[in-house]
């Protein structure tokens, strides 16, 4: 936008304020403050400018080597258009301008003074500075605003979902990704995630000054998390925060979060998730079209530049993934479990009462016993309050009793209740890898049969738990169980008391009987 000095001159001489004025042209206000200066700095009023053209205005006001120094001035609205271009930099249009100029017999300005006053220019007439791209050089992250929801599987309640946003500053290649949290630990499996996605790493990282990234937000040395440091070093990128208020140093990843995250939530705002992975799922369908949608100010589409100018040059991902580890101890249970973290995982029944030392990361829950690992689970994140039990680590007696019970006589014992009570047992049978590991739950909703209320209350508990969830648990149907109440039976009829006599009897009376 070409701003104009000859109505900012005419509206501050009649006494408007520099907010106002920004208020009403557009313009912002550090442009604004920068016109006015300009003309203070070489005493012109508004009066001296009256009857001039805009332009000429504009060209009396702007810095004085462009008019003074002899030499010819750059067409800095055409060098400003010409960096949108792809590859194009400052460095390529003074060439050109250069090689014009002396053709010209005209004397061109050095590229120092070329690019000074380029920027000068940015900054009199409000433009935004163009940054330039260039193919594998940034990778910019950030967390979007809004979110999206899943269902819990283990108790069939709505949880929210954080949208990680990764994408190429060059290519404008997404990466999408939601999160249970914005955790450390979710941060950096979501910049993991994306370096997989792109096959590479870029020779910059450049996240926003959010606490799980940057410990201490400064202009000129962020103090990095220690964690994210590591990770950067371990795939050979270098972290450069964004300035604190500046999103133009992240406008790629600003831009990401604009269009490519609000576009996936608005895609998918009609469906229904039972699981943070099925949720992700549908996102990366969603990024696949948005990375393969056509520019509309570009050759191609985000997939193809991405393919041809931008993977090949990427750094190579390194042998072993990143993995953000936390040691901790846990004591074992008499039910011969841990609890780390929200979820409980067992050990063998012969290290009950010992103290363990556990290794946690992303995606693994490892057990010790001094040098000697003794356990490993695929670790519980997306629940709470779960145990995850292996069969080998059962002592004998439990290990009898589990093999006592199989799916099949647990579905027909259910059937023998009703439709609603056999479809939660069936869905708890299937909610694990290991059907064994189910056997507990399905046994605590059998013994409800034996409470108060019965079969009967049963039934109907799972009635409302399939209504509540698609993959009813053992804990919600003890909940619901909880809040049953019985239906009172109608109020019996006279009739039923036996107080009114049948037409037989009146029949028989006429009879003389």
């Amino acid at each position: 936008m070409v701003v104009d000095y000859k109505r900012i001159l005419q509206m501050s001489a009649a006494g408007v304020s520099q907010r106002g004025i920004s208020d009403v042209t557009s313009f912002s206000r550090n442009t604004v403050a920068a016109v006015l200066g300009a003309a203070k700095a070489r005493g012109v009023v508004y009066d001296d400018v009256a009857r001039m053209e805009p332009a000429a205005v504009r060209e009396m006001l702007l810095p004085k080597q462009t008019r003074e120094s002899g030499r010819t001035p750059p067409d800095f609205a055409e060098v400003h258009k010409e960096l949108a271009r792809p590859n194009v930099t400052l460095q390529l249009l003074w060439n050109e301008y250069a090689v014009r100029t002396r053709l010209a017999d005209g004397v061109p300005y050095s590229y120092t003074q070329f690019t000074h006053l380029y920027r000068t220019w940015v900054k009199v007439t409000g433009a935004t500075m163009r940054i330039e791209r260039r193919p594998g050089e940034r990778i910019e992250v950030d967390w979007a605003g809004n979110t999206m929801t899943f269902i819990d599987p283990g108790t069939g309640a709505a949880r929210t979902a954080d949208l990680f946003v990764a994408v190429l500053a060059y290519s404008v290649f997404y990466y999408i990704e939601a999160f249970a949290d914005m955790a450390l630990e979710s941060w950096i499996e979501g910049n993991v995630a994306a370096f997989e996605a792109f096959g590479g790493t870029a020779r910059f990282l450049v996240p926003d000054n959010l606490k799980t990234g940057v410990t201490k937000a400064d202009r000129y040395e962020p103090v990095l998390n220690p964690a994210y440091a590591q990770m950067a070093e371990h795939y050979g990128t270098v972290v450069m925060p964004a300035r604190v208020g500046a999103p133009r140093d992240k406008s790629a990843a600003e831009n990401a979060v604009r269009h490519g995250a609000n576009a996936v939530s608005a895609a998918l705002r009609h469906r229904r998730f039972v699981s943070l992975a099925e949720l992700n799922e549908a996102i990366a369908e969603q990024v696949e079209m948005l990375n393969a949608k056509p520019f509309q100010k570009r050759q191609g589409s985000r997939a193809e530049v991405f393919a041809a100018e931008e993977a090949p040059v990427l750094n190579p991902l390194p042998e072993t993934r990143f993995e953000i580890a936390s040691l901790k101890t846990a004591k074992v249970g008499p039910n011969y479990h841990i609890q780390v973290l929200t979820n409980f995982y067992s050990v063998p029944s012969t290290l009950i009462g010992k103290q363990l030392d556990v290794r946690v990361t992303s995606r693994l829950i490892e057990v010790f016993d001094g040098p000697t690992r003794v356990a490993s689970h695929t670790r519980l994140r997306e629940v709470k309050g779960r145990y995850q039990t292996l069969p080998e680590h059962m002592p004998e007696a439990h290990r009898a009793q589990s093999q006592e019970w199989s799916p099949g006589r647990f579905i027909s014992w259910a059937g023998e209740i009703g439709p609603n009570t056999q479809a939660v047992i069936r869905a708890i049978l299937g909610s694990k890898k290991i059907v064994e590991q189910t056997y507990r739950s399905c046994l605590g909703v059998m013994s409800l049969a034996k409470k108060t209320g019965g079969t009967r209350r049963l039934e109907d508990t799972c009635a409302k738990a399939r209504e509540a969830s698609i993959s009813p648990s053992y804990t919600l149907v003890r909940r619901l169980w909880a809040t049953w109440e019985p239906v009172p039976p109608p109020a019996r009829s006279l009739g039923d008391a036996g107080f009114v006599r049948g037409a037989a009897y009146y029949a028989g009376q006429e009879d003389g009987r």
